[in-house]
């Protein structure tokens, strides 16, 4: 954080040393605004290759790290099930800030209640929905606020996975690139098979994105066949449809319900003027527009899915690519860099509890019209989370 005076290194602990508490591990150890004073899991092996590497102590429980360390901020890294309880005793510790995996619970009572804590208790919370501050959504939006593509009709969402664990991610993007708008009705479908036939798996495969994507849509398909993903039940497939109060039409598609060969986090933005698509992570560039202008890239299948690439022989195309500035840092860094700004200067985080509990809600009333098997409306009743209920209940 660059500011005109030194301010307070702020002293750090995580919890969950899995593959993402590892990763952030690593950027809380190099980040200037931040010292790793410890790490805990209770998975053994996991602590002690995130303790040795970073030369922190360890712990196994989360509450004797608070007392003893006395952080200021707290990262959780843990599975979905335990991020609100987990959030909740951090604020009643008295951290200034937590900075926790998404999604930010598994029920909608957990959510609002872990928001309400922090919010009384003056710790800012964060939930990683790194996304919406990388520079090719910023500039989706600025686009979209500009008019280039005339008045937004329908915004299209895909993605491997299930909607809790990834669908969150669409749908906190979606709402960023529209400026955060309200959700007035709420509909969803799905369905959950933990068996699934050969010839079923073989096309599930051949759906996944293609060449270097291949081996991790797959492992998102054999989880959803194992029917629990970290912490919760999970659905094989699922669609919905939101509209919001300004008139926007808002569709999701997540698992073997997404379309065959997109990336994922594949969006698409459509105006009376123009399209925008945002296609996935991993292509260079993966922000184009199609409009009255043309250009020189043309949709077709290749390495990074199906999306625009250059048009054979420089030949004519429908989309082209729109300049993003390249990231300078890794998105998650940034979004501990405006924590640390957040704590200071107190500042919003774009990524902060209140602004997640707005796109959870959505998630939850996607599963709770596929629950009760009509649209539902917001603020969503239901706070237990509804693909348990429908699992006990025997309908899926």
């Amino acid at each position: 954080m660059q500011t005109g005076t030194a301010v307070q290194t702020l002293k750090a602990v995580l919890v969950g040393c899995g593959g993402m508490g590892s990763n952030q591990a690593k950027i809380l150890s190099s980040a200037p605004d931040y010292r790793l004073a410890a790490v805990c899991d209770a998975y053994e092996p996991n602590l002690k290759k995130v303790s040795d590497a970073m030369n922190v102590p360890g712990y196994r429980d989360l509450g004797e790290m608070l007392a003893a360390e006395k952080p200021d901020v707290v990262a959780i890294c843990t599975h979905n099930a335990a991020h609100a309880p987990m959030t909740i005793q951090a604020a009643e510790a008295g951290v200034r800030g937590i900075y926790c995996e998404k999604p930010m619970a598994t029920n909608l009572k957990d959510a609002r209640e872990m928001t309400r804590v922090c919010r009384e208790r003056g710790a800012k919370l964060v939930v990683n929905h790194q996304r919406r501050i990388g520079a090719d959504l910023i500039e989706a939006r600025r686009m979209i606020e500009r008019g280039d593509l005339g008045e937004i009709r329908l915004v299209r969402g895909q993605c491997g996975g299930d909607v809790l664990s990834d669908g969150t991610h669409i749908v906190d993007s979606v709402l960023f690139m529209l400026g955060d708008p309200e959700a007035d009705s709420i509909f969803g479908t799905l369905h959950r098979e933990l068996e699934v036939d050969a010839s079923r798996k073989d096309h599930q495969r051949k759906s996944a994105e293609p060449k270097s994507a291949d081996a991790y849509q797959a492992k998102k398909a054999s989880d959803l066949q194992a029917g629990v993903r970290y912490g919760h039940a999970v659905e094989t497939g699922s669609f919905g449809i939101v509209r919001f109060k300004n008139g926007v039409r808002f569709e999701i598609a997540c698992g073997d319900m997404r379309e065959s060969g997109c990336a994922y986090q594949d969006y698409q933005v459509i105006g009376t003027r123009g399209r925008l698509w945002r296609c996935g992570d991993r292509a260079e560039p993966n922000l184009f527009v199609s409009d009255a202008k043309g250009g020189t890239w043309e949709a077709g299948s290749g390495e990074f899915g199906y999306m625009p690439y250059p048009a054979k022989d420089g030949g004519a195309g429908a989309w082209r690519p729109v300049p993003v500035e390249r990231e300078r840092s890794h998105a998650i860094g940034k979004g501990y860099e405006l924590l640390a700004r957040a704590i200071h200067d107190g500042t919003e985080h774009p990524m902060r509890g209140e602004t997640a509990l707005r796109g959870f809600e959505i998630i939850m009333g996607l599963y709770e019209s596929a629950r009760l098997r009509k649209t539902v409306f917001t603020p969503v009743a239901q706070e237990r989370f509804p693909l348990d209920l429908m699992i006990e209940a025997g309908l899926l």
